[in-house]
C-alpha cells in the first residue's frame, strides 16, 4: 500500500478478492490448516482494507468477494463457508463506520456462486462434479468470471453511489434456491 500510495497517491477503488479452499475434513483439521485458509480469505481482506483506508479517497469503493457458500453452507468445507460469511459480516459492519461514512465511501461484497475458476478448476473438469453442481443452480450452468467481473465493475463505479452494505449475489439463482 505505501508503494501505491507513493506511486498513485490515492485508491478510488479496493476490490479484495481473496479466496482458498483447501483444508481438509474437519476430524482431521489442524490449526495450521485453520490459520492459513483463514489468514487468506479473512485475515488477507481484514489487513487490505486497514492498510488501505488513509489511501482511499472520499467517494471510493470497497468490494468484497464473498461466497454463496457463507449462505448455502459448503459439504466437506466448513471453514470455507465460515471464512467467506465472516467476509460478509465484515463488509456490512464497516459500511456502517462513521468513518467510512464520513468519507462517502461505499462498501460492498459480491457473492458468486459456482463459477468456473482456477479455485474450481477439479470440479469443472469432473464431468459428474461438474454436471451435479449445474444440476443444483436454477440457470442450470456454471458462472463465468466476467459475469462477476461485471457486478465489480457496476460496485466501482458512480452508478453504485447511493449503494453501500450490500450484497449482490452473482450465482445464476443457487442461494435462493
Amino acid at each position: 500500500m505505501r508503494e501505491i500510495g507513493s506511486q498513485f497517491g490515492g485508491v478510488d477503488i479496493l476490490f479484495a478478492n481473496a479466496g482458498v479452499s483447501q483444508t481438509p475434513p474437519l476430524n482431521e483439521l489442524t490449526e495450521a490448516d485453520f490459520d492459513a485458509l483463514i489468514g487468506i480469505n479473512l485475515k488477507g481482506v481484514v489487513f487490505a482494507v486497514r492498510h488501505s483506508l488513509p489511501l482511499l479517497n472520499d467517494n471510493a469503493s470497497i468490494i468484497l468477494t464473498g461466497s454463496v457458500a457463507a449462505c448455502k453452507g459448503r459439504p466437506g468445507d466448513p471453514l470455507y463457508a465460515a471464512s467467506k460469511g465472516a467476509v460478509r459480516a465484515f463488509g456490512r459492519t464497516l459500511a456502517m463506520d462513521s468513518h467510512v461514512l464520513a468519507r462517502r465511501i461505499r462498501v460492498n461484497v459480491i457473492t458468486p456462486g459456482a463459477t468456473a475458476t482456477p479455485l474450481t478448476e477439479a470440479a469443472t473438469a469432473d464431468p459428474q462434479v461438474n454436471e451435479a453442481i449445474a444440476a443444483m443452480i436454477p440457470m442450470a450452468r456454471w458462472g463465468e468470471p466476467r459475469e462477476v467481473a461485471e457486478a465489480a465493475l457496476f460496485l466501482a463505479s458512480d452508478a453504485s453511489s447511493y449503494i453501500t452494505g450490500a450484497e449482490i449475489t452473482v450465482d445464476g439463482g443457487w442461494a435462493h434456491a
